[in-house]
């Protein structure tokens, strides 16, 4: 913020900025009007008593711990990697739409593959083993019968992150969670959002009676056969997943004057309902939320202060929801206000939420100032405007997002 004082900029924001100190040009274009989310973040800011040099120095620490977030990314990954490497010719990790897990000796993976509704369990046995595939069975029973607290307390690489951030970011900078007891997959096979012990194993023998099995030579194990084992997803899966989570949405979208079915084609499109979705940026969760970005502008509107939200409070389904729902709220209603028609911001707010607005306002200036595109935006038809994202937008990604979302959005209207 180099020379810039809090009491001015308070003053001359009135307030309403105060949560959603990020970059020099998003306080440049601060708007004045004032709401109950911003007088609660002011409230929060109080708490500096307007001194400078206190919030400066908050402001520092938690951009350092940010830094030091991402080594401690870099540091685990690489070991995560290296141990499964000892074991397996490929690395497959979790990503957006797949959630993979490791035995701790890592000579087992369970892949679940939310997008092409597949699950693949693959193991590494004796040669001699003459029966591989009761154990795959037995492997695939221990992931259906998972809940997403202990795929999370069993996954290396989170839990590594999770334990250097406790040691070297302060607890008041830091934001952890208690994951739900959700299932990570049974509710997909067999169609109930919260399945007994006799729905599980019913589904489970639908499932084994279909079951592929694959066996071929382990590449880095001597004497050893990696025997592998395929079953489908009901096509139902998705929509039992998406109902789970209807009362987070509704409460969070109604709170925060987002649709719901925004909301859920968001989700569906960055996760497909992955309850452990990770990708390498790394985002995190059902809305794949970016703790050093998003995460940081959302905190401010949810918790009303800049902190480090660690991969346990993003994994809890709850905290994932408001995070993302918090920051479609702010792209529509702070950043891309000044679009004046409600489904030409559509268009521009679900872009940003892949790309960012600056990315967005490139489109049609070229440049990433979003008061100079807006004037350009209003001047179209909503059709236009989504005709020159679509043609526009910097990334491929993004452009094939906006066409996703918007079209998702049509089934979840009557949410």
């Amino acid at each position: 913020m180099g020379g810039f004082k809090l009491s001015t900029w308070i003053k001359e924001s009135l307030g309403y900025a105060a949560g959603l100190i990020c970059l020099a040009g998003v306080l440049a274009s601060a708007s004045p009007a004032w709401s109950d989310d911003y007088a609660d973040m002011q409230k929060e800011f109080d708490t500096f008593k307007n001194s400078d040099a206190d919030f400066d120095a908050y402001k520092d620490q938690v951009d350092k711990e940010f830094g030091a977030y991402k080594a401690i990314i870099n540091e685990e990954f690489q070991k995560y990697r290296e141990d499964i490497l000892g074991v397996w010719d490929t690395l497959e990790v979790s990503t957006k739409k797949t959630y993979v897990a490791y035995s701790p000796d890592y000579k087992v993976k369970k892949v679940v593959d939310y997008g092409k509704g597949t699950i693949k369990i693959s193991a590494v046995v004796p040669k001699t083993e003459k029966d591989p595939g009761r154990a795959l069975g037995g492997y695939l029973t221990e992931l259906v019968n998972q809940d997403i607290q202990g795929a999370y307390k069993a996954d290396q690489f989170n839990q590594g992150v999770e334990k250097q951030l406790q040691e070297k970011v302060a607890p008041s900078h830091l934001k952890t969670a208690r994951i739900e007891r959700k299932p990570v997959v049974a509710d997909m096979v067999t169609g109930k959002p919260l399945p007994n012990a006799k729905e599980i194993e019913a589904a489970l023998a639908v499932l084994q009676a279909k079951a592929t099995t694959v066996k071929k030579d382990a590449p880095k194990v001597a004497g050893s056969d990696v025997v592998t084992l395929e079953v489908k997803i009901p096509k139902t899966g998705t929509a039992v997943k998406a109902k789970a989570y209807l009362p987070d949405v509704k409460a969070q979208a109604g709170k925060r004057g987002v649709d719901p079915a925004l909301v859920f084609a968001v989700m569906e499109t960055e996760s497909a309902f992955n309850p452990m979705a990770r990708s390498y940026v790394p985002a995190y969760g059902l809305m794949q939320i970016v703790p050093k970005s998003a995460g940081r502008d959302a905190s401010k509107v949810v918790l009303g202060k800049d902190v480090v939200l660690s991969p346990s409070y993003l994994y809890n389904g709850k905290n994932n929801i408001s995070m993302g729902v918090a920051y479609l709220h702010i792209l529509n209603d702070r950043y891309l206000a000044s679009i004046k028609h409600p489904e030409s911001r559509l268009y521009c707010v679900i872009a940003a939420y892949n790309t960012g607005a600056g990315n967005v306002a490139r489109a049609f200036t070229g440049t990433t100032n979003i008061s100079k595109a807006a004037k350009k935006i209003n001047s179209m038809s909503p059709e236009k405007v989504y005709k020159v994202l679509r043609r526009k937008l910097p990334h491929k990604e993004t452009r094939d997002y906006l066409e996703r979302v918007s079209r998702r959005m049509n089934k979840y209207q009557a949410v």
